[in-house]
């Protein structure tokens, strides 16, 4: 399932500045951040966000396939969001790392407002539609109703930095959504809301950053499986 992207910009568009700035990095931490696997089929043509979608069968084993993945891992936690999609994810690398699990409604993905549940191509044309308003301020724009980046990332980046604390330095594993990967690695790497859509993670797959002292950087972009971290 392809991330929802905004309207294109216009000629004119400055260039947006990273909003807030980018954090302090945990020196030494690693921080794994995995999508959900694939839903099913009925699902692929809503704009479901925060809506409670059911995984297709390949998704199911994709995400035991990812999951059984990090089991050679000395994983020292594991977080999820409640959504059962990113749950099932959580539950079956807690199980194959033995780590302890704690999931939260604070990752759940992006909500959509009044415009969650219809079709993608409808969604797109109502963003098309509001693309001035989008382009004024893309880091607060919602649709009605719903989320911005900034709501999305005033309730991940805490339930990160609380899981991070709850690996005590070990590796951090994060189940989530598309949209909640996007903000957490664009805010952990000083990008913009615009430019934080390169960061569209395919589903099943994985990304990992380092905190050092010179900030977060990210180690694997869009993994089809982990790998151990390079000391």
């Amino acid at each position: 399932m392809k991330l929802l992207r905004p309207p294109d910009p216009p000629e004119d568009r400055p260039d947006a500045d990273p909003t807030p700035p980018r954090p302090a990095a945990v020196v030494g931490a690693s921080l794994w951040l995995v999508r959900h696997a694939q839903v099913d089929e009925a699902f692929h043509s809503i704009a479901y966000g925060s809506e409670d979608v059911a995984l297709s069968a390949e998704g199911l084993a994709n995400t035991d396939a990812m999951a059984e993945a990090f089991g050679g891992l000395p994983i020292a936690a594991v977080l999820s969001s409640d959504l059962e999609r990113a749950l099932a994810m959580g539950r079956g690398v807690a199980r194959a790392t033995g780590a302890p699990l704690r999931s939260t409604p604070g990752l759940r993905e992006i909500d959509r407002g009044r415009w969650q549940g219809i079709e993608r191509s409808r969604f797109h044309e109502r963003w098309l539609a509001s693309a001035e308003a989008y382009w004024k301020d893309p880091f607060r724009w919602r649709s009605p109703g719903g989320e911005s980046d900034e709501d999305l990332l005033a309730r991940v980046w805490p339930e990160l930095e609380r899981g991070l604390a709850d690996a005590g330095g070990g590796p951090l594993v994060v189940c989530a959504h598309a949209n909640v990967i996007r903000v957490a690695l664009a805010h952990a790497l000083g990008y913009s809301t615009p430019d934080s859509y390169r960061f569209a993670t395919f589903p099943a797959h994985a990304n990992l950053l380092v905190g050092t002292a010179d900030g977060w950087h990210l180690e694997a972009a869009n993994a089809e499986r982990p790998r151990p971290v390079a000391d």
